[in-house]
């Protein structure tokens, strides 16, 4: 018989314990983590075959992890003590490195950064292909450039805790930079560029995993030096405003915390031109036009490029092109309709490497429309 005293105890546990799942009875169900930016695992549905039956355990388990009551308030708790050191490094899919600096786990990203992974193969398929497209682009008298984002983990690998640091190891990034010079592709290391802009400010957001405006802006001129066009360089200080406070960021949300978490940034402040959208959000291809009337300059690219490289090439372009390049699946068909003067061939660093088996499609195979 358990002692008077301790049946209060008892009582007060089960109560804790009943309380997730009595809140989660009289609460809307939801599809959507906007704590950790995913969609939340469905409702099992009623297996129709032995196989499903199968998975069925496991279908409800997922569904009762991702929808017990107080689920958003035990994540901003558990967020806010993973971001302490003394309490561990993140989750899943976000690092917290030192001075309260978030990397990306996804793709590999630290192990690419750090030379632990190397899929050689795979990046030199992707160099293949970039050497395909130049030879195709070089046949309509369109000149191509490769320019790959590179990881925050790359520029700031001295935020990041010792087992995650480059030591000296070749990375992927020099690989592909390698395979593109055997094959005569012109391409633009970014890394310098970036390495050196960190003496001026920061140039990737502390709670996200893109670059600031400063950190583009350093791109942006190393790729157009590298593209015979160095009077297109800017000057960050001209092009900047003020530095004002930005709240969260793409890992803050994923790690649960987003709005939590602050830091200063200086926004671009050049106008974005005119955008025609083809394709529907997000990553919609899409045509912007300025005061000029050439040339036209097309962006394959991801999140890095989408929205920041547009504005600064209205300075000196008539028109800008941007596609999604999807892993290396993005559709050429839209060069056909653009008629690009440039192609700037932009995948980030941890997205080098294609999906298995993607390539451009419509990409002609000898570099000719036959």
């Amino acid at each position: 018989m358990i002692p008077r005293y301790r049946r209060f105890w008892v009582l007060l546990i089960a109560a804790l314990l009943a309380l997730p799942l009595l809140v989660g009875l009289v609460t809307p169900d939801r599809t959507v983590s906007t704590e950790e930016a995913r969609q939340l695992a469905p409702a099992p549905v009623l297996p129709a075959s032995p196989a499903a039956w199968l998975k069925l355990p496991g279908q409800v388990d997922a569904y009762l992890r991702d929808h017990f009551g107080l689920r958003g308030l035990f994540i901003r708790t558990y967020a806010a003590l993973m971001s302490q050191s003394m309490f561990g490094e993140g989750n899943g899919r976000v690092l917290t490195g030192l001075n309260g600096w978030m990397f990306f786990r996804g793709d590999a990203m630290l192990a690419e950064s750090a030379g632990l992974l190397r899929r050689d193969q795979r990046v030199a398929a992707a160099a293949d292909i970039a050497a395909a497209m130049n030879r195709a682009l070089a046949l309509r008298g369109i000149r191509m450039v490769v320019a790959s984002p590179p990881n925050s983990a790359t520029i700031y690998g001295d935020q990041l805790p010792l087992w995650a640091t480059n030591r000296g190891q070749q990375t992927e990034y020099d690989l592909f930079l390698d395979d593109l010079a055997q094959r005569g592709v012109p391409a633009a290391d970014l890394r310098p560029a970036l390495r050196a802009g960190r003496a001026h400010g920061k140039v990737y957001r502390m709670h996200d995993s893109h670059w600031t405006a400063l950190g583009a802006v350093a791109a942006f001129n190393a790729i157009v030096e590298a593209d015979r066009h160095p009077d297109w360089r800017l000057d960050a200080a001209s092009v900047l405003g003020p530095p004002e406070t930005i709240t969260g960021g793409d890992l803050a949300r994923m790690l649960g915390g987003d709005a939590d978490v602050t830091e200063t940034d200086r926004l671009l402040t050049l106008p974005p031109g005119q955008r025609r959208l083809f394709t529907p959000e997000p990553f919609a291809t899409y045509l912007a036009t300025g005061d000029r009337a050439e040339p036209t300059i097309m962006i394959i690219g991801d999140s890095f490029t989408g929205s920041l490289f547009t504005p600064m090439l209205l300075r000196h372009a008539g028109k800008v092109a941007w596609l999604y390049n999807d892993g290396c699946a993005f559709d050429w068909k839209w060069i056909e309709q653009f008629h690009p003067d440039e192609v700037w061939w932009m995948p980030t660093e941890r997205l080098i490497v294609c999906r298995p088996g993607a390539s451009p499609n419509g990409l002609p195979v000898r570099g000719a429309d036959d």
